[in-house]
């Protein structure tokens, strides 16, 4: 029995030894004949040409739009909401009537301090006419005393009369005298009545005033021409001061701000010549281009200039405020207050800048390098960066090197390059370029396809089970199997 299963196992085992010796062996031999099939297929690549080009340095940041004039109209007093007159998204002009409250009080106490001014009115009427009266009854006062005086100075002197006659014509000069000084006395109370009613009347026509000023708080009217952003009441609301009614925002009239670090300020101080268009005009930064965006306005750019800069470093911060008019409309769409912008500030400029696609740039430690494509071959130049945008980016060759525009520069297949090595220029393929933005080149998919897989390692033989157990992989003899055998 125990022979039997030794034969059984070296049969299984012995078959497995012999192929992986033959494939060793074919192993072996593998990779020269891969290396030999690298060493002579060229590296595919794809190229851009270097081109002359405007190429900027820019300051980019996130913020807000802000209307210059916005508002949230309060009522002034407190009532009942009768009548709303505008919705959200009307268009209104300045004074335009937004609602009404309650209006009934504030009738009344008008129409009350009307009376009282009519009354006030009448009563200074009524002074002036005795102020009038004191006048005549002065002038015939004193026409009385004069011709008194007269008699009795005349019959002094002539001495014709008695006495006692002339005592009488004496008593009526007195008389005609405190006369006058009676109607001086009413003419001057007459003066200060008639004073005392114009105050009347003045008082009158302040609260006339005053009430009409509370008659117009039931009236909520627009500060300025603009476009109702929010409505925050309702008929029958019983409103206050504290009642947000309307939000009013000027369209017309864009800005945003946006603080930057003090460390720029020299920056934009040294850029920007401070410009004035004369009265009302623009006063801003001329020589500094600014341009915004919105994702959700894709594809249109909004201009502006900047209007101001804060003279004032925040303390906390360490920055300072920028404030950036804006242009509301490109290309029939809008800006709109509390929309999210991406704003750029264009700080230099290189007219003719030499630039290549930002996917030719390698690295190599502290160095910067691209292949340009000649005669065949992938020529390494040491290149120094400069400005870039999201597509290319500013280069100037180091050493002497020589690129220039026009040169066929290397963008796809230039990560395993080396200098001097064979390249194929393969056409564009949108689909392959889509599928991989910078895919291997052929040579490395060559020598990685060609290679032969690792030596498969044969299962291990099983030890042979002791003399009274069969193998593992033997099935379990059966009572049948058994007899045979002793047999």
């Amino acid at each position: 029995m125990r022979l039997a299963t030794s034969i059984s196992v070296i049969a299984f085992t012995l078959p497995l030894l012999l192929s992986s010796c033959n494939q060793s062996s074919e192993a072996g031999q593998s990779p020269g004949l891969a290396g030999a099939l690298t060493r002579h297929e060229a590296t595919r690549v794809r190229v851009l040409p270097a081109v002359r080009r405007e190429m900027r340095s820019s300051l980019e940041t996130t913020t807000v739009v802000e209307s210059e004039r916005s508002v949230v109209v309060h009522p002034q007093m407190s009532g009942v909401v009768m009548e709303i007159l505008v919705e959200e998204g009307d268009s209104v002009e300045k004074g335009a009537v937004l609602a009404r409250l309650d209006q009934r009080d504030t009738t009344a106490q008008l129409q009350d301090t009307r009376i009282a001014l009519k009354e006030a009115q009448d009563s200074e009427a009524k002074g002036e006419i005795a102020k009038r009266d004191a006048e005549g009854q002065i002038q015939t006062k004193r026409l009385a005393f004069e011709q008194a005086k007269r008699g009795y100075e005349r019959n002094q002197q002539a001495g014709l009369i008695s006495a006692l006659e002339l005592e009488k014509l004496k008593l009526e000069m007195d008389t005609a005298d405190m006369n006058l000084e009676a109607a001086i006395l009413a003419k001057d109370r007459a003066e200060i009545e008639g004073r005392a009613a114009a105050t009347a009347v003045e008082r009158a026509h302040l609260m006339v005033e005053r009430t009409e000023v509370t008659h117009s708080y039931t009236v909520l009217s627009a500060p300025f021409a603009g476009v109702i952003a929010k409505r925050g009441m309702q008929v029958g609301d019983n409103v206050s001061g504290a009642t947000e009614a309307f939000s009013l925002t000027d369209l017309t009239d864009l800005r945003t701000t946006f603080y930057r670090p003090q460390r720029e300020l020299g920056l934009f101080a040294g850029l920007g010549a401070a410009k004035d268009d004369g009265p009302g005009g623009i006063h801003g930064f001329a020589e500094i281009e600014v341009s915004a965006t919105s994702e959700a306005l894709p594809g249109h750019i909004f201009t502006g200039h900047i209007e101001r800069i804060s003279p004032e470093i925040d303390a906390a911060s360490g920055s300072f405020r920028v404030t950036v008019r804006l242009e509301e409309e490109s290309g029939g769409f809008r800006l709109l207050p509390g929309m999210l912008l991406r704003v750029s500030l264009v700080t230099e400029r290189h007219v003719d800048a030499l630039a290549v696609s930002k996917r030719a740039l390698r690295r190599e430690g502290d160095a910067t390098i691209l292949f340009v494509a000649e005669d065949g071959k992938a020529r390494r130049v040491v290149v120094q960066e400069g400005f870039g945008d999201d597509e290319y980016i500013e280069v100037e060759p180091l050493g002497g090197a020589a690129l220039d525009a026009g040169m066929d520069v290397i963008v796809v297949g230039n990560r395993d390059l080396e200098d001097g090595k064979e390249i194929e220029i393969a056409p564009w393929d949108d689909e392959a370029e889509s599928a991989e933005e910078e895919p291997e080149s052929e040579a490395v998919k060559s020598s990685e396809a060609e290679e032969l897989p690792a030596e498969p390692v044969a299962p291990p033989a099983e030890e042979a089970p002791p003399a009274d157990d069969p193998p593992a992989n033997d099935p379990q003899p059966t009572k049948g199997d058994s007899a045979a055998q002793e047999g």
